[in-house]
């Protein structure tokens, strides 16, 4: 399956983008587990009770990352963080302030393919994003084994309490 939602993206047409989500998801012949979150997509009824959509408003990430193909988001640095700690590949898809940013280094690193600015969001461009995820899956399992032998908190903490 793979994991797709945009938190509170609400930005444009949040049916529109769910049936070019859905359908690129299609084109590559898996399964979509739908976040509807705050409003980034919205299910239209045609989809409502289709087999292979799953729609919920908020998933533990922990839990269904690790078992997602790939997950399709809008660039959050805490979803970025989530996935690729879970060693899946994010398909990029900014919306505002940093997401581009985040969006085009996660590509620029070889840890996602190109972003998929929400404009130009479509089925076909999404279904090559997702066909190409697996170009990029050495580099983020071992991005993730990295980070979990980081203690980034602790690293944090470190450096705040050195400005004092």
């Amino acid at each position: 399956f793979v994991y797709a939602g945009f938190g509170s993206m609400a930005i444009g047409d949040p049916v529109k983008r769910c049936r070019a989500v859905v359908d690129g998801i299609r084109q590559q012949g898996l399964r979509t587990l739908l976040v509807t979150g705050l409003g980034g997509v919205e299910l239209p009824p045609e989809l409502a009770a289709a087999d292979d959509v799953l729609a919920v408003v908020s998933v533990d990430h922990e839990a269904v990352l690790p078992r997602a193909h790939v997950a399709v988001h809008h660039g959050g640095i805490g979803t970025i963080h989530a996935a690729t700690g879970a060693a899946t590949v994010s398909v990029i898809v900014p919306f505002i302030a940093d997401q581009p940013f985040w969006g085009a280094r996660m590509y620029a690193r070889g840890l996602s393919p190109a972003p998929i600015p929400h404009r130009r969001l479509s089925a076909d461009r999404l279904s090559t994003a997702i066909a190409n995820a697996p170009l990029s899956s050495e580099k983020v399992a071992a991005a993730a084994q990295t980070m979990a032998g980081e203690n980034g908190t602790g690293a944090a903490l470190d450096a705040l309490e050195s400005l004092r």
